[in-house]
Order: structure tokens, then sequence, then C-alpha cells
């Protein structure tokens, strides 16, 4: 079942269900951006530097730079997700 999932087509209802707006983004989507901000980045830095930075274009479904915040997760929870995929006991408790 997870083969089949991982290779669902790009504009499957699944991953537009799981992903939201950024299923329609492919592979040369990010490529493009990210080689878009090196050739502004390279201009930028010709320029000596003047004026604002060029930060990346957002893509939908992403939070502005600034402001993405990373989530800690305890051991726990990670315990608890390994077992619901059965990749732990269920006995086990943690050493």
């Amino acid at each position: 079942m997870i083969c089949y999932i991982e290779h669902l087509p790009q504009d499957s209802a699944f991953r537009r269900a799981v992903l939201g707006p950024a299923a329609e983004l492919s592979l040369d989507t990010y490529l493009l951006r990210r080689v878009e901000l090196r050739m502004a980045q390279v201009v930028w830095q010709n320029g000596g530097g003047k004026g604002k930075r060029p930060e990346p274009v957002t893509l939908p479904g992403e939070k502005p730079r600034g402001q993405q915040r990373s989530q800690a997760v305890s051991g726990d929870d990670v315990a608890q997700r390994l077992r619901n995929l059965g990749l732990i006991p269920a006995g086990d408790a943690g050493m």
C-alpha cells in the first residue's frame, strides 16, 4: 500500500488532500526557485551588497522566511509514532 501511495501521480486527489496547495508544485518548481535566488544573490553581491538582501520566493503552503518555527518533538512522541508504525513492539516503554 505504501508503495502505491508513494507512486501516485503528482495531481492525485490523495496528494492534494495531504499536501494542500503544495501538491501542485514539482521538483522543477523548487529547483527554479533556488536558481532564481542564487542569481539574485550574485547580482546583489556584484552591486556591492547595497539594498535589501534577496530572499526566496514564498511558495503556496509555505510560511515566509522568519515565521518558520521548528517544533521540538519529545522522545515519547517519537517512540509512540514508531510503535504506531509497528517498528517498536507495543510493550517497550523505553529504557
